[in-house]
């Protein structure tokens, strides 16, 4: 939902994305775009993918292996659907349709009760600018769609469950339909096309569309483009051109708050059912038990039959009178199952849901008695339950949520195409005083980094910088949540103090305390392969050699004996050495299971480093020491990496020159791994279609291999104490380097 927005105060930002003057202020998400020409070459290069896609016949083999679970009258009616959507769809220009500008927005409304539950349903718009003249027939279009949908519900459940209302809405041609009309006392919620001049509007809610039907007509209800917050949140970034999205924080949590809140109330004002003095004998178990069968079976007087004989057995039995009160319901002897419902709740039957929802007592719950009873097992189960703990303590934690995730107010980010690249530009803003939240110090009060390339050598292909949060923070922040949701809260701290008393512990000391959180990893290429260094700062490298130490020591010696009672784990055992490097004194060579070669971990120059092989890891510490060219050497990577011009919290580069490749690797392993689980399969028809499956994925893989277009993608983050700001690129390929001359590498 992060997204790209509107540059306000820029005359060709509003000529661009002149539809967002349409969207109402009181939405949480406003997304527009625009079909630009400068990326043509994307959409050149996605139809390449869905052209061997379809050529592919996956979609073939989908519904040949559909069709082979059906009968002949399934099949016709799956073809005649897929004529009919066939039909559809060309009703309709899609190209046209998305090719100009489209704005999508969303709002979440009050919550309401549908049944016996609360919930909130959503507002959405979307709106389109059609080209060429092309919006009256693509409207039409539209509507022959939900007017066919609506006609083949209508068939399928043979009577009228809803009709397409054609009735104009402020001026403007709308066909809707009511999607909960079959939900009892539900309120109308509509999904409506709506044709305006040149704009086609569709709508999820009538009332959204009908405030952006009206501000396309010139009506007075504000926009969401004419919003102080709205023209805040893009003054400080580059004009869009090709998306932007505005994303309000606090208008979203608005309506969560009062669903949270009703919720929690209603967890208070109805106690969990709690039953107790129940079950307690044998043969009173299997006599109910018979008496329920027969109350299945429709039997209800051999199901009291069954329950007075369990009663007699076991006459204090809270269920077992309860059943009876059931029983004599259901035989019509109201006056007996008033008896029993009393006596049920007096012998420990606290269960006012259950009771209160029961249809078995359907003839009973307008009497003063039933209800009397009801309430009884109310103050009961509040009494004996732990609902109003179990409350409380839901609502520490729904506010300690609201107030972290309500800490920031707003994000907006643009999008713009230079060359092959496509670059977006993202604020993240606080709300005011939010340094004064306790979420605050976990991740404001880092000192910000400055220089990213120390330990990135030359050889570098991908690596992410990050200044980390404080982990020592955290947990005072989690412990303090813990804290305030009472004695439930004081109950799970001691439990935890407990554990790590008796594992000889300090977690905060022994594990966070020597841990800073910022880290730096790196792959490079290596003259076997590529190569990965992870280091994570420390702020002690005696304690934290001592941990690591104990760590291993620990792994492998209790690993050791679980194999030796489990000899299938042998392909995990791990065993360590020292590392025979010797720039590398003090390292431990780890091997797993039947890896090729070992992995390196240590501690230096105040991290803790894990790298794939020594060399790789060398080779950071020397470029870090100035003994080797640094990733400023790498002009390929330059060209294509985003540096900050100061300070920052992150910054990261990710080679994708072979994410197709990368893909459809992964795609073989899975097929690979699937070829072997349908040996092990003795259902024939199962193995069958399993194996067909397996068959589609295989061929997915020279599909994905036409994802060959990208180059890299990079980006960094800086923070100033109120809003974190990114920057960030994707690099795609230009035609003539995916089709290099004879001769190129």
């Amino acid at each position: 939902m992060l997204a790209v927005s509107i540059l306000a105060p820029a005359a060709a930002a509003k000529e661009r994305f002149s539809l967002v003057s349409a969207v109402p202020d009181d939405v949480f998400l406003c997304v527009a775009g625009r079909h630009n020409v400068e990326r043509a070459f994307l959409d050149d290069y996605w139809s390449e993918v869905f052209g061997a896609l379809k050529q592919s016949g996956i979609g073939s083999d989908i519904m040949e292996l559909i069709g082979s679970q059906m009968g002949d009258e399934q099949l016709a009616e799956v073809d005649h659907l897929k004529e009919l959507a066939k039909q559809l769809l060309e009703g309709v220009d899609w190209d046209k349709l998305g090719g100009g500008e489209i704005v999508f927005a969303e709002r979440m409304n009050e919550p309401v009760r549908i049944g016996g539950s609360i919930t909130m349903v959503p507002d959405m718009i979307w709106l389109v600018h059609g080209q060429n003249g092309s919006t009256p027939k693509n409207y039409q279009g539209l509507v022959a769609i939900l007017q066919t949908i609506t006609a083949e519900i209508n068939k399928a459940a043979g009577k009228e469950l809803m009709t397409v209302d054609m009735t104009p809405r402020k001026g403007a041609k709308v066909a809707s339909l009511n999607l909960l009309s079959t939900v009892p006392k539900a309120p109308p919620y509509s999904l409506a096309v709506a044709l305006h001049q040149d704009v086609i509007a569709i709508g999820l809610g009538l009332q959204i569309l009908d405030e952006a039907l009206d501000l396309l007509g010139g009506g007075s209800k504000k926009p969401l483009a004419v919003s102080p917050r709205f023209k805040q949140a893009f003054a400080k970034l580059p004009a869009a051109e090709d998306e932007m999205v505005f994303f309000d924080m606090q208008a979203m949590l608005r309506p969560f708050r009062a669903i949270a809140e009703l919720a929690v109330a209603e967890m208070a004002a109805h106690p969990e059912d709690t039953i107790t003095n129940a079950r307690f004998n044998e043969e009173a178990n299997g006599l109910a038990e018979k008496g329920g069968e027969a109350y299945q079976q429709g039997d209800y007087k051999q199901a009291l039959t069954y329950t007075k004989k369990a009663h007699d057995v076991a006459p204090t039995d809270s269920r077992i009178m309860y059943n009876l009160a059931c029983f004599h319901a259901m035989v019509g002897d109201k006056n007996e199952a008033l008896t029993w419902l009393e006596k049920a709740v007096d012998a420990g039957f606290y269960a006012p849901k259950h009771i209160s929802r029961d249809t078995d007592l359907e003839s009973i719950r307008e009497e003063p008695q039933y209800k009397t009873a009801l309430a009884k097992a109310k103050k009961k189960a509040a009494t004996v339950g732990e609902s109003a703990k179990w409350a409380a303590m839901v609502k520490t934690l729904i506010e300690r949520l609201f107030d972290t995730v309500g800490m920031i107010d707003y994000t907006a980010t643009v999008a713009y195409t230079e060359g092959y690249a496509v670059h977006t530009d993202e604020i993240a803003a606080l709300v005011p005083g939010a340094e004064d939240r306790p979420f605050y110090p976990v991740f404001g009060k880092r000192k910000p980094l400055t220089d990213f390339d120390r330990y990135l050598p030359k050889e570098t292909v991908s690596f992410s910088v990050c200044g980390g949060i404080d982990l020592g923070e955290l947990y005072e922040f989690i412990q303090g949540t813990i804290r305030g949701m009472g004695s439930k809260g004081e109950e799970i701290l001691a439990t935890w103090a407990g554990m790590q008393q008796q594992l000889g512990v300090d977690f905060k000391k022994d594990v966070l305390g020597w841990i800073h959180g910022g880290m730096i990893w790196v792959k490079m290429k290596q003259p076997f392969g590529e190569q990965s260094v992870l280091m994570i700062k420390v702020t002690d490298e005696a304690v934290a050699r001592e941990k690591l130490a104990s760590a291993l020591q620990y792994v492998s010696t209790n690993l050791q004996q679980a194999i030796q009672e489990n000899p299938m784990l042998g392909m995990l055992a791990i065993r360590t050495s020292p590392a025979t490097h010797e720039k590398l004194t003090g390292f431990h060579n780890v091997q797993i299971g039947m890896m090729p070669q070992p992995c390196v971990c240590g501690v230096t120059g105040g991290h803790l480093i894990v790298g794939t092989s020594a060399d790789a890891v060398v080779l950071s510490l020397a470029t870090a020491a100035g003994e080797h060219p640094n990733i400023r050497k790498n002009s390929r990577l330059m060209k294509e990496v985003m540096i900050p011009e100061g300070s920052f919290r992150s910054i990261s580069f990710t080679d994708k020159r072979n994410l197709g490749t990368e893909i459809a690797e992964i795609i073989g392993g899975i097929s690979m791994a699937g070829g072997m689980m349908t040996m092990m399969i003795p259902d024939p028809e199962a193995q069958q279609a399993l194996g067909k499956i397996l068959g589609m994925v295989a061929k997915l893989g020279p599909v994905v291999q036409k994802i060959d277009f990208y180059k890299s993608s990079s980006k960094y983050t800086t923070f100033d104490g109120k809003a974190w700001y990114t920057r960030s690129v994707t690099n795609y390929q230009s035609p003539a380097e995916r089709s290099p001359s004879e001769g190129d590498s």
